[in-house]
């Protein structure tokens, strides 16, 4: 494992604060293994050549050569000019930015198609305006007789065949969207209501999801960021019996890169369509209340802030302090007070009614295709038919209505 060293650039920041963003550094290094040995701090205005000053710079260029540093990691995104001189003054030294490492982390859990093709158009996007000061050495000449001067540099060939792979890659994502928006239409016919799990990474979404799933097919629970990038889906059962979709998407960070944003919109897309968003949060964050502002400017700039939300604080379990009021308090570890966690969804979700119908025997599949998005609470057999008293999904029960009157 290489080790590294964190520059840290602090700006109207309060103490805590920073101690956490550094153990989240630290953190997010150890996931691409790089072991960090020290944080260099510095408290200014970002310096336009370096982040940092010039001259804490070169104190960590002689630290680095000190100490056999491979790897500079720096907590802020980093210009193409910033990484240029960094590079030129630290030499033969790894320079990563936030973003970087994010991508990367992206890049190593991406197991799907779908996952696969949103991180490499992140990182290509990233990288394209940081192609820069190779052209010298990259440089391919013409010559002879009968050339007309310079010919095409191999980094402009290189920027043209990015440009190109950008402009594919997007093409499949635009596949992946319609392939989503036909099985929310799947979803949306089925009329079974959406709740959508949001919340930082390594928060306990997928933890909450398996707890509630009635499936016994296990999402992937790792103690560490990011654990899960793919949408996943499940069914649950409410108290009363019916049934609701519960979707589980990328987890949110702090300061989440701009390119991953526009790479996942496919993926976080899937919060549109959600009927109710369960925002999990870990109780146990020294630094929670940032945590939650990051979750909450995301759902602000997707435009989700008007859709109902449950706030539900995990791991009690773990936790000894008083308990938040403005929500559920769960462990989704070991299952407390999950039962309650379900009535409040149900109390959240448009309630169920009831209703009479008459159903001819030739159309009675109607009925049975509803399956657990109806409740038979009486029937009575007749000679034009069944006479069924039901209970259900008021969308379901206005459609069945409107199937048999059409008839």
């Amino acid at each position: 494992m290489k080790s590294g060293l964190i520059c840290y650039l602090a700006v109207d920041e309060d103490d805590e604060e920073v101690r956490y963003d550094v153990v989240e550094m630290k953190e997010l290094a150890l996931n691409i293994g790089i072991r960090v040995v020290d944080v260099v701090m510095q408290r200014r205005r970002p310096d336009p050549n370096y982040l940092l000053g010039e001259g804490k710079v070169l104190e960590v260029r002689e630290r680095v050569y000190r100490e056999q540093i491979a790897a500079v990691i720096f907590n802020r995104e980093l210009s193409p000019r910033q990484i240029m001189r960094l590079e030129d003054l630290l030499e033969d030294v790894e320079v990563w930015d936030r973003t970087q490492v994010i991508l990367e982390i992206f890049r190593r859990r991406a197991q799907s198609r779908e996952g696969k093709i949103q991180v490499e158009l992140a990182r290509l996007t990233y990288l394209y305006p940081r192609m820069l000061g190779l052209g010298e050495v990259l440089s391919r000449l013409g010559g002879g007789i009968g050339t007309r001067g310079p010919g095409e540099t191999k980094l402009e060939v290189l920027r043209r065949a990015v440009r190109r792979r950008i402009y594919l890659l997007q093409r499949e994502l635009q596949e992946v969207r319609q392939n989503r928006e036909l099985l929310r239409r799947h979803r949306s016919r089925a009329a079974l209501p959406v709740v959508s799990l949001v919340g930082y990474t390594n928060a306990g979404k997928s933890t909450l999801l398996n707890a509630l799933a009635l499936s016994e097919h296990k999402v992937l629970v790792k103690d560490q960021l990011f654990a899960t990038l793919d949408p996943v889906s499940r069914r649950i059962r409410l108290p009363s019996g019916r049934e609701a979709i519960l979707t589980d998407t990328v987890g949110f960070i702090k300061e989440l890169p701009p390119k991953l944003k526009e790479a996942f919109a496919a993926t976080l897309e899937e919060l549109l369509a959600a009927d109710l968003l369960l925002h999990v949060i870990d109780l146990t964050s020294p630094c929670m209340e940032t945590q939650v502002r990051a979750v909450e400017s995301l759902l602000a700039e997707l435009k989700l802030c008007d859709r109902p939300l449950i706030k539900v604080y995990n791991k009690i379990d773990c936790y000894d302090g008083p308990l938040p009021a403005d929500g559920v308090a769960v462990s989704a570890l070991l299952g407390t007070n999950l039962p309650l966690l379900l009535q409040r969804i149900e109390a959240a979700l448009a309630p169920w009614e009831e209703a009479v119908l008459t159903v001819p025997f030739a159309r009675l599949g109607e009925v049975a295709r509803a399956g657990d998005r109806l409740q038979i609470l009486a029937e009575e057999y007749l000679p034009e038919g069944v006479r069924f008293s039901l209970r259900g999904d008021p969308v379901v029960l206005q459609k069945l209505e409107r199937r048999l009157k059409a008839e």
